[in-house]
């Protein structure tokens, strides 16, 4: 059920009282601190690194980066509450944090009580839950104590195993944010292993100018922590203050007890070349930063969709694997017309720069077919969109933990 229109405008309109960092800037900065760029590797599941260790002496995590999520979770041994068991619950393949051979492991439930998510983003109608704990987290140059959420099975997912041992979340963290709702990297920060509050992504995609993805060390994008690289920006960073957007949980990020942590931008113009669609601002237009399987295709209102497929000409088509996981049908359009097709454009926040898909960027080319990318959220013209790997080609964005705010700018190829 959906909230009011008044609480959600008000909930829209009290950033202040949510969102400024618990603790604030002034930390020691061990002198060792330097930033890394963390190599990203895409997957079906969204970007996965194996650059990251957990525990004493340190097991290799395989681990998916995602902005949406508040902590850091991992596969252990536990499965319907009961330790050193995990084959009850897993593949005997799955890769997992087995605690009991971390000297540094610590439990934390007299801190933080086991918490339930059901709905959630990940298993759906499946119990999501997780018991706190903490242990040493190392990636790249940074070690520091992380208050984890160690995975507590309630159902059977020994079909296959999943290709990660956990998720790495790089959420925003407001005021009363206690360590269980921090992003490791804010705790490492927080504890002076990070030299500068930001984490910045850069994407290397199949078909940019990069063919060889050098400017990412041969990957498929980098996250670099603890600072960004200059040498990658064209241009001017435009900087945008996030705000508290309630209806993420009603319609994008199901989840019960409801989370908020996102990093969501004001939407307050689309276009389609330089016709302007309408928002339906009643209840605010939100862009939700998220690279994971909810950010592929270009957000679209269901009526600037319609909009688009009129402009193109597109035919309805039945995919097999379609390029996004929306929930709306799929258009091909002739190939040889790509480049004549608009550019959609966003502005955020009141500020006067767009900033664009190019059609070859929304097009997506599947066995010789050439289909709109798009993924259509909300109702008529309203749009609560998942801005991730579509929209991020040729941009550079960056988070910053300690004033709230997301960084975009053009990429220096």
């Amino acid at each position: 059920m959906h909230m009011s229109l008044r609480n959600t405008l008000l909930a829209s309109s009290s950033l202040s009282s949510f969102a400024f960092v618990s603790g604030s800037p002034a930390r020691q900065r061990a002198a060792e601190a330097v930033s890394y760029d963390l190599p990203l590797t895409w997957s079906s599941f969204g970007f996965l690194s194996s650059h990251m260790s957990l525990g004493t002496p340190p097991q290799q995590i395989t681990t998916f980066v995602d902005w949406t999520w508040i902590s850091q979770y991992v596969f252990t041994t536990t499965c319907h509450g009961v330790a050193d068991k995990p084959f009850d619950c897993f593949a005997k393949e799955q890769s997992i944090f087995n605690q009991s051979q971390s000297s540094t492991f610590l439990d934390e439930s007299y801190l933080y009580p086991s918490r339930t998510w059901n709905p959630n983003h990940f298993f759906f109608y499946e119990d999501l839950t997780v018991d706190y704990a903490s242990d040493i987290g190392v990636v790249g140059p940074s070690s520091a104590r992380l208050t984890i959420q160690t995975a507590d099975f309630q159902f059977d997912i020994s079909d296959a195993p999943y290709p990660l041992t956990g998720v790495y979340g790089l959420s925003p963290v407001f005021k009363a944010d206690n360590r269980s709702m921090q992003s490791p990297f804010y705790q490492a920060w927080s504890a002076g292993a990070w030299p500068e509050p930001f984490v910045a992504f850069h994407y290397c995609y199949n078909g940019s100018v990069d063919t060889t993805k050098s400017t990412c060390g041969g990957y498929d994008g980098l996250q670099t922590l603890g600072g960004f690289n200059m040498s990658l920006i064209d241009g001017e960073m435009s900087w945008y203050d996030i705000v508290f957007f309630t209806d993420v949980n009603e319609i994008d990020f199901e989840y019960s007890p409801p989370i908020y942590n996102y990093w969501t931008l004001q939407l307050t113009e689309l276009s389609l070349g330089d016709k302007v669609q309408a928002l339906n601002k009643s209840r605010g237009a939100g862009a939700i930063f998220d690279h994971a399987s909810y950010g592929r295709g270009a957000p679209l209102s269901v009526n600037a969709y319609e909009e688009l497929i009129s402009i193109s000409g597109a035919t309805p088509i039945a995919l097999d694997s379609p390029p996004n996981n929306g929930n709306q049908s799929f258009y091909e359009v002739d190939c040889d017309r790509v480049e004549a097709l608009p550019p959609i454009k966003y502005r955020f926040g009141g500020s006067e720069r767009p900033w664009e898909i190019v059609p070859s960027n929304y097009v997506e080319t599947i066995n010789d077919t050439c289909v709109l990318n798009v993924r259509t959220l909300g109702d008529g013209d309203m749009i609560a969109g998942n801005f991730g790997e579509t929209f991020a080609k040729d941009k550079y964005i960056v988070f910053d933990f300690e004033k709230l705010k997301v960084g975009l700018a053009d990429v220096r190829w």
